[in-house]
């Protein structure tokens, strides 16, 4: 998944021809154009993943692992209900 944007509170906003989900807790710091690799969910954990990250600005040359929390997952009509519901207004 490419990172496609920011979102509130440092999470990030991630698009492939899937879906999209939003990560935050990691330990990277990501941009725009950075590609990340969900691997497997962490044992006992179950917003938790150990992620594999290619720097953009690196080429997409190696990986490094990390680990986030996914805070959504699904398409653009999802995401606007779950912006609309967890946005302070």
């Amino acid at each position: 998944m490419d990172v496609v944007g920011y979102m509130h509170h440092a999470d990030l906003l991630l698009e492939d021809d899937q879906g999209l989900i939003i990560i935050g807790g990691g330990n990277y710091v990501l941009s725009i154009g950075d590609r990340v690799y969900l691997k497997r969910q962490v044992d006992g954990m179950p917003n938790r993943y150990i992620i594999e990250i290619s720097f953009a600005s690196n080429q997409y040359q190696g990986l490094f692992e990390d680990q986030c929390q996914m805070k959504f997952s699904g398409n653009r009509a999802e995401l606007n209900q779950y912006l609309t519901a967890t946005t302070v207004h």
